[in-house]
């Protein structure tokens, strides 16, 4: 059962994640100071990867699946067929073809992440009160690390048997959580850095212009000169607002919302 319903999944998986990267993507676009041409080959390479890779990825995928069925326990086998060679032969094109599918799919998610990562190296100067834009790729991330949890919760509930048979898939799915988590933060992390990197210099940009207005406050009341009280007062006022805007700004680039679903999908199912 596991096959059939694995293959069509992560296809659909497959072009939902792209159709999000690429509208990602477009509200990422007043971020970039790139050319339109540029713009279209970063959607080009964000959505697409290369036949060379595609091919490589299955070739290596279906010598890994047939080294794992030679290795599988006769009780498996004899589910399929009343032999290896009749199993192979039931069950070894849905079989070749899913797990062609899976490793693509996942190494086509690695390649999208990655390019997340180049494209934030493409943004110049930050703007903290309208980071909102950057944002956009965390709706990416999200998505992709919850399908594989998904996929994960998916195989383990629905072929125990097989997972506690074949070493090989009970090591891909417990590797498989850490990798969702890292897949929603790993490529947002450089964007982290350099947001927190803003918000302490404007944080300290504005220290910094407090100090010189109470400095200035300072002098005048010991010169017992309090004519542009207001008017300090005021300034004190603007600043210490603006400081409190800046200090609410979070630094990892991603909404509420977008990681309470995250954390959703990661812990509900196991509970």
């Amino acid at each position: 059962v596991s096959p059939v319903v694995l293959a069509p999944y992560l296809l659909w998986v497959r072009f939902y994640l792209d159709g999000v990267a690429a509208t990602a993507l477009d509200a990422f676009r007043p971020m970039l100071a790139v050319s339109d041409a540029e713009f279209l080959k970063l959607r080009y390479e964000l959505t697409t990867l290369s036949a060379r890779t595609t091919r490589l990825v299955t070739a290596v995928a279906m010598a890994v699946l047939l080294l794992n069925s030679v290795l599988l326990p006769g009780s498996v086998v004899w589910q399929f067929g009343s032999s290896f060679g009749a199993a192979l032969i039931a069950i070894g094109p849905v079989g070749l073809f899913t797990v062609a599918v899976v490793a693509v799919s996942t190494v086509q998610a690695l390649h999208q992440l990655r390019m997340v990562e180049r494209i934030y190296d493409l943004v110049g100067k930050i703007a903290l009160l309208r980071a909102k834009p950057l944002y956009a790729f965390s709706q990416l991330t999200a998505r992709t690390g919850a399908s594989l949890l998904l996929l994960t919760y998916y195989v383990a509930a629905a072929r125990p048997d097989l997972v506690s048979s074949s070493p090989v898939i009970e090591a891909l799915l417990v590797a498989m959580v850490p990798t969702a988590i890292a897949c929603f933060v790993l490529p947002l992390r450089g964007m982290h850095r350099r947001l927190a990197a803003e918000k302490d210099r404007a944080l300290a940009e504005v220290a910094s212009r407090l100090e010189a207005v109470f400095g200035r406050l300072h002098e005048r009341v010991d010169q017992e000169v309090l004519a542009d009280a207001d008017k300090l007062n005021a300034q004190i006022t603007s600043l210490s607002a603006e400081r409190e805007a800046l200090a609410r700004v979070s630094t990892w680039p991603w909404e509420p919302a977008t990681l309470t679903g995250f954390l959703t999908t990661l812990l509900l199912p196991a509970l």
